[in-house]
């Protein structure tokens, strides 16, 4: 296991034997396979479909048939079980989905639009259990008013009947399991009593909890198609199982470790490479109150002990959040973990109010897999619907007017407002098209077990995609906008205060990617003014550019929905990037750009404090759809006590300011390109990219390179 020279700060929990072996299987699977069986599910139940069965009834019955049919596979000492068989197709099944194509494509395709990225209502599905919701769904049918309630009331029994029959097999799985791993048979017997029991009733134990937890998470996400469903916010809501286990002496805390690092494994053996999973940890209840207890450091715990990819782990911080969990956090990051990330619990509450949520529901919120915000079980958000290339808004304009077709500006305020109407009308345009997505969801999506675990689909008598989730809107996000800015800044200094340069003679310079101008490039990276290192031209003009993405986002209420925005890039500042040519902040064409919200790569040559400064001069209120602040620390920035201390102090400048979320990873230029080198020897180095985690060997070339140009900064 990689482990930073500074983690002398940090005892790291020790795996059982047991959960060591686990943990080493799901670091070295083999390539990540779908289910062979599911196409061909599909398949047969679209074939099955009367001239008169509604769509939401199909749906159902395709969820349910996943769920009734696909192989479960088992692991030896698995703690937490559940999870389909993903394996590459026999020559025989490579044939049948061949064969069944064109009942495939006779399906009307999915409309498009965000259906993953999901927490369900866990509290209510603990509370009264499959079997509960079951009743629900039966008795609200009775007293149902028009047959279009009905036939959803139909849909939602015959889907969340599939995910208490997937239970029972999961169960049945397990008796086989005890017959052939002698050594767990108890474990295995025990495993599947709990399926058994979980498939009707509500858990009575925290193992329970977690075992209906990680079926609903395979009910939605490989039977209904919900990707990347989150564990969410653990520390809450399987709080009250663990302290009564505690108290009536079913568990202890050493056990429950081991059941949390379980699920996380389970999420390593789910996911394919480049994905994300959140658990967020600590923020606030619905009074108002800190909600920090000891399953809150139990998950951090667990996160460093199995040192995988998955789930990353924030920190709801808040003022009152105990500095004993912030340093705490800290501590963590010293092993170069990469984990917790802080997000602004206050910040984010007042933000989901503007937007309609309730005050109570404002402090229960997600970050749904990377950063993008969520109110918790009771949201269909979609996140990441679209992300904009900013700095292509900019070279556009400038190929508009190098061909003719518009006028060269002849003032710096002219050029920005060029620049400014386009990006605008691009957001208009797909907005409308998102609209257009909204209302095809409604004919030809819809998620009737999703609509038994997210409120208030099952009050209202309404699906997920047809208004029955209480909470609906867009999260979009913006891409580069440090390069947006140090762009416009070079054109401003160039081409409107100096003369040196036309528009028209800069981009034939950017076209040939600064052939024959490097000394023009340098000059543009270390001599004009850039966003991220506390200088106040640069980030004036920042602030002005984020409140226009903002104020454009927010005005464009297309039918019901409307649309936040967002400054977080997962993987996208590298796709866009590697797809577009030179900008004029010196950026070589096929570059990625700026990792989220803070400076431009290289570009924080103040240090990390004037790096916060800049990025939180400008308001992250209105930025639900996801904000990062990345910075990279050396190896041995944090040995000390002291430097916990000025970490902690780096961060909650950050938060205190008004700042939305900020991660950090702790690792050398030197061990980054060890890395480059000798991959078999760093199998588990982490690195936070734009909003998830991954390992630094996964990323492209030119994503290591990214990370590599981070400035790597000290704290003294």
């Amino acid at each position: 296991m990689v482990k930073s020279t500074a983690s002398v700060l940090m005892d790291v929990p020790q795996l059982s034997e047991r959960v060591a072996a686990l943990r080493e299987a799901a670091l070295h699977k083999e390539v990540w396979h779908g289910s062979p069986a599911r196409p061909l599910i599909d398949a047969r139940t679209w074939q099955e479909r009367g001239p008169d069965e509604d769509w939401l009834v199909w749906r159902a019955r395709r969820t349910a048939a996943r769920l009734r049919e696909m192989p479960v596979e088992l692991s030896p000492g698995e703690l937490i079980v559940g999870r389909p068989q993903f394996r590459a197709e026999t020559e025989d099944e490579a044939r049948q989905v061949e064969e069944a194509q064109p009942i495939l494509e006779s399906i009307p395709p999915f409309p498009g639009g965000d259906s993953g990225h999901f927490h369900p209502d866990y509290e209510k599905l603990f509370r009264v259990g499959i079997g509960g919701i079951a009743d629900e769904i039966r008795g609200r049918r009775e007293k149902a008013e028009t047959d279009e309630q009905r036939t959803f009331y139909d849909a939602c029994e015959i889907a969340i009947e599939g995910m208490s029959t997937y239970a029972r097999r999961v169960g049945d799985a397990c008796d086989e399991m005890a017959a052939t791993d002698p050594d767990y048979a108890d474990d295995w017997r025990g495993l599947a009593a709990i399926c058994r029991r979980v498939a009707t009733e509500p858990p009575a134990t925290f193992h329970e909890a977690m075992q209906l937890m990680f079926i609903n998470i395979i009910a939605l996400w490989f039977g209904e198609d919900h990707g990347l469903t989150a564990p969410g916010r653990l520390d809450q809501t399987l709080r009250s199982f663990y302290e009564a286990d505690l108290a009536a002496g079913r568990i202890t805390r050493e056990r429950a470790f081991d059941l949390i690092c379980g699920l996380y494994i389970q999420c390593n053996m789910i996911l394919h490479p480049g994905s994300a999973v959140g658990v967020i940890v600590g923020g606030r209840d619905a009074d108002g109150r800190d909600v920090t207890n000891d399953l809150t450091y139990l998950c951090l715990e667990a996160r460093l002990a199995t040192h995988l990819v998955y789930p990353t782990v924030g920190i709801a911080w808040h003022k009152e959040t105990p500095q004993e969990l912030m340093d705490y956090g800290c501590r963590l990051l010293s092993t170069g973990l990469g984990c917790p990330a802080f997000f602004n619990d206050e910040l984010i509450s007042q933000a989901l109010q503007d937007n309609g949520a309730t005050a109570p529901d404002s402090t229960n919120y997600m970050n749904s897999t990377c950063v993008e915000i969520k109110v918790v079980g009771a949201s269909n958000i979609w996140v990441t619907a679209p992300y904009f290339n900013c700095a292509q808004a900019l070279l556009d304009v400038m190929d508009r007017i190098a061909d003719g077709s518009a006028a060269e500006p002849e003032t710096f305020d002219g050029l920005n407002a060029l620049v400014r109407e386009n990006l605008a009308q691009t957001v208009r345009e797909t907005a409308e098209h998102l609209d257009a997505a909204w209302r095809a969801r409604a004919e030809t999506g819809c998620f009737p077990l999703a609509s038994c675990v997210i409120s208030d689909c099952l009050e209202r008598g309404k699906d997920f995609d047809r208004g029955g989730a209480r909470y609906n809107w867009v999260e979009n996000s913006f891409v580069g906008l440090a390069n947006l800015v140090d762009g416009l800044l070079a054109i401003k200094h160039l081409i409107y205060e100096s003369n040196e340069l036309t528009l028209s003679e800069l981009r034939g310079i950017l076209q040939a990617n600064f052939a024959g101008h490097e000394p023009l490039r340098q000059r543009i990276l270390t001599n004009i003014p850039s966003y991220g290192a506390d200088n106040d031209e640069a980030d004036a003009l920042a602030v002005e550019w984020a409140t226009f993405m903002a104020e454009t986002t927010i005005s464009n209420q297309v039918g019901p929905h409307h649309y936040v925005p967002g400054y977080f890039c997962w993987v996208m500042h590298g796709r866009l990037g590697s797809r577009t040519g030179a900008t004029p902040d010196g950026r070589k064409a096929g570059v990625p750009f700026a990792d989220g919200a803070g400076a431009a790569q290289g570009r924080e040559v103040c240090g990390p404090t004037a790096s916060v400064l800049s990025t939180t001069k400008w308001s992250h209120r209105h930025a639900l759809g996801g904000l990062v602040h990345n910075l990279r620390l050396s190896d041995n920035a944090l040995r000390t006590q002291a430097d916990i201390v000025a970490l902690r102090t780096l961060l909650e400048t950050y938060l205190r300011r008004g700042g939305f979320e900020i991660q950090i990873n702790v690792v050398s230029t030197a061990i980054l390109r060890d890395a480059q080198e000798h991959p078999e020897e760093h199998a588990d180095l982490l690195v936070r990219v734009a909003g998830y985690s991954d390992y630094f060997t996964n990323l492209s070339p030119e994503m290591q390179e990214e990370i590599i140009a981070r400035n790597e900064h000290a704290l003294s």
